[in-house]
């Protein structure tokens, strides 16, 4: 009885601060993750340009994106369009096709929320509309490296 409870006291969950602090780019994009569980994560993302140009979707997690910075906007697979503005976000389900574009003046800065059943992973997490794999990091998904602006941050004041 006494191993079973030092057993659950070593296993219970722990609450944890996390920063925004995030660099800001003179070109490409980051995406810096802040925190995960087992169903959740949460990153922030910055463009400088440019976006998640390639029609894509989830299979395994909605997620939303919440503009801090700058303003994006989001197409679906038919060309349909929202414009996200400062202090706004989109909610997209699981298996909704999607692509964005930093679409304001500067940096756009997005966190990006994201849940699922199961903990977030490698590159087959995101289909194009024909169902083959989509890596984020690919020419296909029009990725530029990112450059960082030495010494400029979002966030800068919480160290």
């Amino acid at each position: 009885m006494e191993a079973t409870a030092r057993k659950e006291s070593q296993e219970k969950p722990k609450s944890y601060k996390f920063s925004l602090k995030t660099p800001y780019l003179e070109k490409g994009r980051i995406t810096h993750l802040l925190a995960e569980t087992e169903n959740l994560w949460i990153h922030t993302k910055i463009n400088a340009e440019g976006g998640e140009n390639a029609i894509h979707a989830h299979l395994d997690e909605d997620h939303s994106f919440i503009v801090l910075e700058g303003e994006m906007t989001v197409f679906d697979e038919k060309g349909n369009e929202l414009v996200v503005k400062q202090y706004e976000g989109v909610m997209i389900p699981r298996g909704a096709y999607y692509r964005y574009l930093n679409t304001g003046k500067g940096n756009l800065m997005v966190i990006r929320v994201g849940g699922g059943a199961q903990k977030q992973g490698g590159e087959e997490m995101r289909i194009r509309p024909d169902g083959k794999p989509l890596p984020s990091l690919s020419a296909e998904n029009h990725h530029v490296e990112p450059v960082v602006i030495p010494g400029k941050f979002f966030g800068e004041s919480v160290g």
